[in-house]
C-alpha cells in the first residue's frame, strides 16, 4: 500500500511540475535576444553566454599505422547471402497502391490531430511589430514597397491572430519618404504548458502504433499466409 501511495505521489509531483507553462521571449531592438523561462529558471538561447573557464587544449593523438588488409584466399571466401526482399515493397506488393495511400492517410490524419491540438495551448501573450519602409529617396518606390509590404505583413498577422489566441498584438507599418534603409523591430511572448504537449504526443504515438505501424507489419504478412493456405490447399486437393 505505500509503494501505492508513493507511485501516485511520484505521479502528481510531475503533472504539477508541467503544468507550469513555459515562457518564450524574442525581441528584436538593434539586437536579437531569444531567451526561454520556467518557473525560476532563465535560459538565454540568444546570444548564449560566454563561459569564463579557459578552453582545454585537446590532446593530440598519435595515429596508430594501419594495419595492412589481407587478401581474402579461395578457403576464406564465403558464398554470397540471398538479400532480403525490402518490407516495403513486400507491402506494396501485398497491399497495393491503395493500401499505401490508406496508410498516408492515417499518418497524416494523426499528425493533422496532434498540431490541432497544439495549437489550442500555444498562448501568445505580446506580439508587437513595428516597420519603417523606404525607397531610397524616391517617393513612388517607397509608395510601391509599401503597399507590398502591407499585402504581406497584414494578412500573416491576421492569420496568426485568428489560429491562436493572442492576448496582447499591435502592429505600426509607417513609410520613410527620406530614409534610405528599412528598419524594423519586433516583440514576441509566447506561453505554453509542457503538459499538454506530453499529452499530445502520446496519444499520437499510440495512434501511429495502432492505425499505421500494426496496419504496415499485417500488410506484410497477409500475403505470405494466402499464399501458404492456397499452396496446403492445392496440396489436399491432389491428395
Amino acid at each position: 500500500m505505500t509503494g501505492l501511495f508513493i507511485f501516485i505521489g511520484i505521479i502528481a509531483f510531475f503533472v504539477l511540475i508541467l503544468s507550469f507553462r513555459i515562457t518564450i521571449n524574442a525581441e528584436y531592438f538593434e539586437e536579437f535576444k531569444l531567451n526561454i523561462s520556467w518557473l525560476f529558471i532563465k535560459i538565454p538561447i540568444f546570444p548564449a553566454k560566454k563561459s569564463d573557464k579557459p578552453k582545454k587544449e585537446k590532446v593530440k593523438k598519435e595515429k596508430q599505422p594501419k594495419e595492412e588488409k589481407k587478401e581474402p584466399t579461395l578457403e576464406s571466401e564465403e558464398t554470397p547471402t540471398e538479400k532480403q526482399e525490402n518490407i516495403f515493397v513486400k507491402f506494396y506488393n501485398n497491399q497495393g497502391f491503395d493500401g499505401v495511400v490508406q496508410l498516408i492517410n492515417n499518418a497524416v490524419s494523426s499528425l493533422e490531430k496532434m498540431f490541432g491540438s497544439f495549437k489550442k495551448h500555444i498562448v501568445i501573450r505580446e506580439l508587437y511589430l513595428f516597420m519603417t519602409i523606404t525607397g531610397g529617396c524616391d517617393a513612388a518606390e517607397t509608395a510601391l514597397e509599401y503597399g507590398r509590404m502591407c499585402q504581406k505583413i497584414f494578412p500573416a498577422l491576421s492569420y496568426i491572430c485568428t489560429q491562436l489566441p493572442v492576448k496582447k498584438y499591435d502592429c505600426e507599418i509607417e513609410p520613410d519618404f527620406i530614409g534610405l534603409k528599412n528598419s524594423a523591430e519586433f516583440a514576441l511572448s509566447i506561453h505554453i504548458r509542457p503538459i499538454f504537449f506530453l499529452n499530445a504526443i502520446i496519444v499520437l504515438v499510440f495512434r501511429l502504433l495502432f492505425k499505421v505501424v500494426l496496419k504496415f507489419l499485417l500488410g506484410i504478412k497477409n500475403k505470405s499466409n494466402k499464399n501458404i493456405n492456397q499452396n496446403e490447399g492445392g496440396a489436399n486437393d491432389e491428395r
